[in-house]
């Protein structure tokens, strides 16, 4: 099924509640943490020396430097506890998941009151056949 054979009527109120979900206070929440990482020179300048330092270890690897990759490596864990543990850094990880959950509650919500009214594979078992009538039988 493609976005053109939903009916009209669906899209409609599916597009309504994704406005009602933009404007709630946990995208909110969000959209302003994210705002603050990603203007945050001291968090951009730790995240640009995370991934300098990611392809020193990808060098250090490929070159078999064993001694400057574990160096690298304890430097790489130094810096991303000091990222983790910046305030803005956790409120922005932590609306993320947030967030994740939302979505997660949502689709798990959908799926299942689908489900209760057609026979729909949900995750898990097929609760039936294949419905091709092939090597099993089924219709």
């Amino acid at each position: 099924m493609t976005i053109s054979t939903i009916p009209s009527k669906v899209l409609v109120t599916a597009h309504q509640f994704a406005l009602k979900l933009q404007n709630s206070a946990e995208i909110e929440r969000f959209r302003l943490a994210e705002q603050q990482v990603d203007q945050s020179l001291s968090v951009q300048n730790l995240i640009q020396t995370i991934k300098k330092k990611q392809k020193e270890l990808v060098h250090a690897k490929h070159y078999q430097k064993t001694e400057y990759r574990k160096c690298i490596e304890q430097e790489l864990d130094q810096l991303n506890k000091k990222l983790d543990n910046l305030p803005i850094v956790r409120e922005y990880q932590q609306s993320q998941v947030e967030v994740n959950e939302i979505i997660q509650t949502i689709q798990q919500i959908l799926a299942d009151a689908i489900s209760e009214k057609i026979e729909v594979e949900a995750g898990g078992e097929i609760v039936s056949g294949c419905g091709s009538g092939g090597p099993c039988g089924c219709r």
